[in-house]
C-alpha cells in the first residue's frame, strides 16, 4: 500500500524534473533544433533521477510513477521531440519501466552492503542507457531515417559527456539524499 507521503514525493519530484526541463533541459533542442542534444544538459535530470531512486528506498512502480507524471508535464515542451508529440513520451515511460523494476530488485543488496552510492550511479547510468535505446528505436520505427541517424550521432558525440554528468549527478543526488532524509540502516 502506498503512502500519501510516497504520493508527494513522486510528485515533488516529478514537478522539480519539469520545472528543469522547461528552464534547463529543452534547451538544447529548442534553440539548434538538432534532437539529442538535450544530453548535454543531463546534468540535473541525472540528480533528479539517482536522488528518486534514492529516495524510494527499492520499493516498486514509484520512479515508474514519477516518469509517467514527467512524461505527461514535458508534453508541451521539447525535452525528447517536437512539443505534444505522444509518440515521442513512450521511451522514458518504457525505460522507467525497466530501471524501476531491475534497480528497485537490488536495492537491498547494495544498502545491505554500505555502497548505496554505487546503486545511484549505476540506476541513474542504467536509466540513462535504457532511455535513449527505447529513443532510437522509436525513432527508428516511427520517423524518417534522418531523425534516427541523426539522434543516434549526437548520442553517441555526447555519450563522454553524459557519462561525466552521471558521475557528477549522480554523487550530487547522494549527497542531496543524505541531507534530506534518513537513510535505511
Amino acid at each position: 500500500m502506498w503512502k500519501s507521503r510516497d504520493l508527494a514525493r513522486v510528485i515533488i519530484l516529478a514537478v522539480a524534473s519539469f520545472i528543469y526541463t522547461v528552464f534547463v533541459g529543452q534547451l538544447g533542442n529548442m534553440i539548434t533544433g538538432i534532437l539529442g542534444l538535450n544530453y548535454i544538459f543531463i546534468f540535473g535530470h541525472t540528480i533528479l533521477i539517482s536522488l528518486s531512486f534514492l529516495i524510494y528506498q527499492g520499493r516498486r512502480w514509484r520512479f515508474l510513477l514519477q516518469s509517467v507524471l514527467v512524461a505527461f508535464l514535458t508534453l508541451p515542451t521539447y525535452m525528447t521531440g517536437i512539443p505534444f508529440d505522444i509518440l515521442s513520451k513512450w521511451p522514458a515511460i518504457a525505460g522507467s519501466f525497466f530501471a524501476d523494476s531491475i534497480f528497485n530488485s537490488v536495492f537491498f543488496v547494495f544498502s545491505k552492503h554500505k555502497r548505496l552510492l554505487l546503486w545511484a550511479f549505476l540506476a541513474a547510468f542504467g536509466f540513462l542507457l535504457i532511455t535513449p535505446f527505447f529513443a532510437a528505436l522509436n525513432m527508428f520505427l516511427f520517423y524518417p531515417p534522418q531523425v534516427f541517424t541523426t539522434y543516434v550521432t549526437v548520442y553517441f558525440l555526447l555519450f563522454p559527456v553524459t557519462i561525466v554528468e552521471v558521475i557528477i549527478g549522480s554523487f550530487i543526488g547522494y549527497k542531496v539524499y543524505f541531507r534530506i532524509d534518513k537513510p535505511l540502516k
